[in-house]
């Protein structure tokens, strides 16, 4: 019983110490550069160039209409916008988001995505 105990305790050591250094991999070379950015002074560009320009999250989109602050509104709460654009770099679809644009998102995110 002790053993069995001792291997369960192991297993699940090994399997959250794993999930954790998968996480940080996924993030590696994205880091604040402690600039205090807004959704209105730096933001909204790279949003509105990435991710409206493409037809993909403009007015009217089934995919979301990132076209304002208040759009964006439900996936940061949900937490997928940080997901899907900083953790596993799957957003924006179609391009890629330049170092310092990471980099300006990352800090706009850990500020608690300021709007003004």
């Amino acid at each position: 019983m002790l053993l069995r105990l001792l291997f369960c305790c192991c297993f699940c050591f090994v399997v959250l110490t794993r999930c954790k250094k998968d996480d940080e991999k996924k993030v590696s070379g994205i880091t604040c550069d402690g600039s205090n950015l807004t959704y209105n002074t730096g933001i909204s560009t790279i949003i509105n160039t990435n991710c409206n320009s493409s037809n993909c999250h403009n007015s009217g989109s089934p995919h979301g209409d990132f076209t304002s602050y208040g759009g964006l509104q439900g996936v940061i709460i949900n937490g997928s916008f940080n997901n899907s654009v900083l953790i596993d770099q799957v957003m924006p679809q179609g391009s890629t988001l330049s170092q310092d644009q990471l980099n300006k998102i990352k800090c706009w995110v850990d500020n608690g995505y300021p709007q003004n």
